[in-house]
């Protein structure tokens, strides 16, 4: 029986697709000479930064030079960022219940620090696992799999609750049930999910 839920961040549990993907534009605009595109979005959201910029054809070097340059570039689209609704008042209706919480997200430690513990969710999550955690990153099971080693549970207890396909990737690589988050994915096409959540709060309904 699913009793612990765990959470993907942007496109999840905060809309950040609109700042990623300007900060994004403005880096490939002077660096690369071209605008970013969807494809370009759907290739590395969900991923690491630095293997996301490695993907779109930078080298390590480059990739290392230009991630802050983006994560600046993106922060200062702040303003178009927001926690999804529903998506809280989810939270606090599982932590209440006394249902574990989690988060295994792409992020750095300081990147998440920095860009999401302002918004005050951390205190309904009970363990928070950033690529700082792990040596291997989505979508590889590494990531999930140390969190529920910290939350002293099990795969066949747990859910884990993305938009991208490396989410569902992830999930599936370390045996744990998928739950898509369509609000942030916008289709279910090409997944392979357990549970498709249309909202934050139809999470409540696997309960």
């Amino acid at each position: 029986m699913i009793h612990t839920f765990i959470f993907d961040v942007d496109g999840t549990i905060v809309d950040t697709e609109d700042s990623i993907f300007r900060g994004l534009d403005d880096v490939l605009q002077e660096h690369a000479g071209r605008p970013a595109t969807p494809e370009d979005m759907r290739t590395i959201f969900g991923i690491p930064g630095m293997e996301g910029l490695q993907s779109l054809g930078f080298t390590p070097e480059q990739a290392a030079d230009l991630h802050p340059k983006w994560s600046a570039q993106s922060k200062t689209y702040a303003d178009s960022v927001s926690i999804f609704a529903g998506m809280e008042d989810t939270l606090r209706y599982l932590k209440e219940n006394n249902h574990l919480l989690g988060i295994v997200t792409s992020k750095t430690k300081e990147s998440y620090e920095l860009n999401i513990t302002p918004y005050g969710l951390d205190d309904y999550f009970d363990v928070i696992i950033t690529s700082s955690d792990t040596e291997e990153h989505k979508p590889s099971g590494q990531p999930l799999t140390e969190c529920l080693r910290r939350l002293g549970v099990s795969e066949n207890e747990a859910i884990y609750i993305g938009d991208s396909i490396y989410d569902n990737q992830c999930a599936r690589n370390a045996a744990v049930a998928f739950g898509l988050a369509e609000w942030g994915s916008h289709t279910s096409e090409g997944f392979d999910a357990d549970h498709i959540f249309k909202t934050p709060s139809d999470i409540l309904s696997i309960l």
